[in-house]
């Protein structure tokens, strides 16, 4: 057996392989995931256009799909200046998509034990300080889309909606340490059993797409698992087009 086939059955067999984690997105305009890996070359094209150096390659010693793009939500987030969709020459990144509020990254979730805002809340009704309340509106403030994707209730607690796109930078900003208050969930992922993560609690609104998961995705995550990135000549499932003529690609 070749080093080759070695390899491609190393990457085949890899149990990390077709699993999602949370504050671990696709770039936006990504297409569903089964799809997106038949079609993402790894030609880092996304990568070289982003303004915000948000997308990174996945590598071996993370355990993901190695050379694919992600973005990283707790260490750079998504600023979503919608270039990197364009630039994508197999539409694995939509370049239909051009309008922030059509991105479908993820949905934000905030965990009411670790918000600095929802503990306040519960002290001042039970007047049992602990001494770890603060008055914070970061995830708010620093939304693309303040009083849609977060909106704040009795003007103090931080609640997210289905408008929400998934961007990361709620979570990029999130002053909590070491753990964020508010986290996403990319789009896709179902839960723990299906993701091999763990979900966190969930709000107490949060987005529809994410308090009402079901099991659709089971067969795309299913079928993901036996695609492999390797062939010159791979068969596509999904018909593309390939741009031709991509600005600054000589």
């Amino acid at each position: 057996m070749s080093l080759l086939e070695d390899l491609r059955n190393l990457l085949n067999n890899n149990p990390f392989k077709g699993y999602y984690k949370i504050n671990r997105l696709r770039p936006p305009g990504a297409v569903s995931e089964n799809q997106f890996m038949e079609l993402c070359i790894r030609c880092a094209r996304c990568i070289e256009v982003c303004p915000y150096d948000s997308i990174k390659r996945a590598d071996l010693y993370e355990r993901l799909q190695i050379g694919t793009p992600y973005v990283f939500a707790e260490d750079k987030a998504c600023y979503l200046c919608m270039k990197c969709p364009e630039v994508c020459p197999t539409k694995a990144l939509d370049p239909k998509v051009t309008d922030k509020k059509e991105v479908t990254m993820g949905k934000a979730v905030i965990d009411q034990e670790l918000c600095y805002n929802y503990i306040y809340y519960r002290e001042e009704k039970t007047k049992n300080a602990s001494g770890k309340a603060l008055l914070c509106s970061t995830c708010y403030n620093a939304c693309p889309l303040m009083d849609e994707a977060i909106v704040m209730e009795e003007f103090i607690l931080p609640v997210t909606t289905e408008k929400c796109v998934g961007c990361g930078i709620c979570t990029e900003k999130c002053p909590t340490e070491p753990e964020k208050a508010i986290n996403i969930i990319p789009d896709g992922m179902i839960n723990k059993q299906e993701s091999g993560f763990f979900h966190r609690k969930y709000n107490i609104k949060p987005a529809e797409e994410v308090e009402n998961t079901t099991n659709k995705h089971k067969k795309t995550i299913d079928k993901k698992e036996g695609i492999s990135s390797f062939g010159s000549e791979p068969d596509f499932e999904y018909d593309f087009e390939i741009q031709k003529n991509i600005e600054g690609w000589d």
